[in-house]
């Protein structure tokens, strides 16, 4: 009874251990994750596949998700949002009055921001992600110099914690990668969870 006893008691704390390891490290640049990304001040979390390291900045900048290098997903190096070939999961409130994740993606990602720019819409569907009403498209950008594939779920949740959000998971990457790096974009939003705001402050470890 007394073994029993405990190693029922080793693997309680193990499993208590674990729920309470960090998941990031801090370099000179930024912070860095692995395992999962979290972020209890939004409502979600993202179970990063093996190998995969979320990127984002030092505090105090905002917490709004993380970039990942689809052409070295694993790199600890800084990563950021000029790279050609980048998955990036954030979130924003700053357009809720928009009121759903198609005019979101139509007011923010499908407008043309020069005149030589030309954006090719190949997918567009209505869809849920978890519950909540989103998008998926799956776009081309060419502009004076280069081409993009462009591929995006967002996701629009009225959580009563804190109001409207979007939350976003996109893939930028030039055509040779694109079947490759869709690959990558499907793993890290199958990974994508949605939690519940705490009314106190929380960790995000």
């Amino acid at each position: 009874m007394r073994i029993t006893l405990f190693i029922s008691s080793l693997l309680l704390a193990a499993v208590v251990a674990s729920s309470q390891m960090k998941h990031w490290t801090e370099t000179s640049n930024e912070l860095i994750w692995r395992e999962r990304y979290k972020n209890c001040d939004h409502g979600y979390l993202v179970n990063l596949p093996l190998g995969v390291v979320g990127h984002r900045s030092h505090p105090p900048s905002p917490n709004h998700g993380i970039l990942i290098s689809a052409k070295n997903p694993s790199i600890t190096s800084e990563v950021t949002l000029e790279e050609p070939r980048l998955v990036d999961v954030y979130d924003s409130n700053d357009a809720a009055e928009l009121g759903s994740a198609r005019a979101y993606l139509r007011e923010h990602e499908l407008k043309a921001a020069q005149a030589p720019e030309k954006i090719t819409i190949l997918e567009q569907r209505d869809t849920k992600f978890r519950g909540s009403m989103a998008v998926y498209v799956h776009f081309r950008q060419t502009k004076k110099l280069s081409t993009s594939e462009v591929e995006e779920l967002v996701v629009y949740r009225t959580p009563k914690e804190i109001g409207p959000v979007f939350n976003v998971v996109l893939l930028r990457t030039t055509p040779e990668f694109y079947s490759r790096d869709h690959i990558l974009f499907l793993q890290v939003r199958g990974g994508l969870r949605f939690i519940t705001v705490p009314k106190r402050e929380c960790s995000n470890d």
